[in-house]
């Protein structure tokens, strides 16, 4: 196991499944150099797309919700956005798929949000009317 520290948190479904991938997952993302050697020392590919996520990992759990914990190690029960601020200790786990491919993916061992962000389903309606068209 090892920590990344100072990482952002992008499409945090702790508690709740993602639509598209059925699991429960969080993208840690803008990593470091050093943070990134780890990684892929371990065998763990880090990824990069042209937004604002930089350097990433996807986390992922097929059956269990991911914990949050603040800096005082209380539980965080309410939905984390985008550019939340983390420290995550990873837990590199091997794997084995039905056809036979192999890799490592990386776990969370621990989730500890530092700088939250909370998400809010409402946040469009919060928007004054009178400063946007609505159709």
């Amino acid at each position: 196991m090892f920590k990344l520290t100072n990482v952002d948190l992008y499409w945090a479904f702790l508690s709740e499944t993602n639509n598209l991938s059925g699991k429960y997952q969080v993208d840690v993302c803008n990593l470091n150099e050093a943070q990134i050697d780890k990684l892929e020392s371990e065998g763990i590919k880090v990824r990069t797309k042209d937004d604002d996520r930089g350097f990433f990992i996807t986390c992922k759990s097929t059956k269990y919700p991911i914990s949050a914990y603040d800096k005082n190690g209380d539980v965080i029960n309410v939905k984390v956005a985008n550019q939340s601020k983390a420290d995550v200790l990873i837990k590199p786990y091997g794997w084995t798929s039905p056809t036979g491919a192999k890799g490592t993916s990386a776990g969370i061992a621990k989730l500890v949000v530092t700088d939250l962000i909370e998400y809010r389903d409402d946040a469009i309606d919060s928007i004054e009317e009178s400063s946007v068209e609505v159709l």
